[in-house]
């Protein structure tokens, strides 16, 4: 190798992964990794989202990555950033910079909803006991992978065989997805909204 090639080898900028951290219209912590792989897209899917993103690039930062969810990136150039706990976010946001210090602690506004989102309720309270009570507006526990953890998700169709037409409570601008019965999670009809 050549010092010229030494040279411009050594001046390479190699991506990091990365960590997309927000808080929703609610103020719930959200946060995950994305791979050094995915860095350029989470990066613009952090933009899209209105949330933060933060380089891996020291091992402070690093340290922090095994103890958050792994994130998805969506077709769309949006993500699906999951809820963390209020300490884990706080440790996150100390890394970033001044200037995005703040920020990280601004409660997100709601965008104004589509005409398409409006049919949807917003706010589901329709907690079902047990499934004969499944109906238009229940709010139930849905997941894209177990190992990602559930989420609430409000029924907005029942569909033939056992499926229901789904959109995730807290991103709406996520498009709807199904699920079958069998494959979603029922919240204790105790649990706080």
């Amino acid at each position: 190798m050549t010092n010229a090639t030494a040279l411009a080898v050594g001046t390479v900028s190699l991506p990091h992964p990365i960590i997309i951290l927000g808080r929703d219209d609610s103020g719930k912590a959200h946060a995950s990794f994305f791979p050094a792989v995915d860095a350029q897209p989470a990066s613009r899917a952090a933009s899209l989202m209105g949330m933060l993103s933060l380089r891996a690039d020291n091992d402070a930062v690093r340290a922090l990555l095994p103890k958050l969810p792994k994130g998805k990136l969506f077709d769309s150039g949006k993500a699906f950033v999951p809820f963390v706990k209020q300490e884990l976010y706080q440790q996150i946001a100390t890394h970033l910079p001044e200037a995005d210090r703040a920020r990280a602690e601004e409660i997100r506004v709601a965008p104004e909803q589509k005409p398409a989102e409006a049919q949807h309720p917003v706010k589901p309270s329709n907690l079902p006991e047990d499934w004969s009570k499944l109906a238009v507006g229940s709010l139930v526990l849905a997941t894209d992978d177990p190992l990602d953890g559930w989420y609430e998700a409000t029924v907005i169709e029942l569909l033939p065989d056992d499926v229901v037409r789904l959109q995730w409570r807290h991103y709406l601008d996520l498009p709807p997805f199904n699920r079958r019965v069998e494959d979603v999670a029922l919240l204790h009809p105790s649990v706080k909204l």
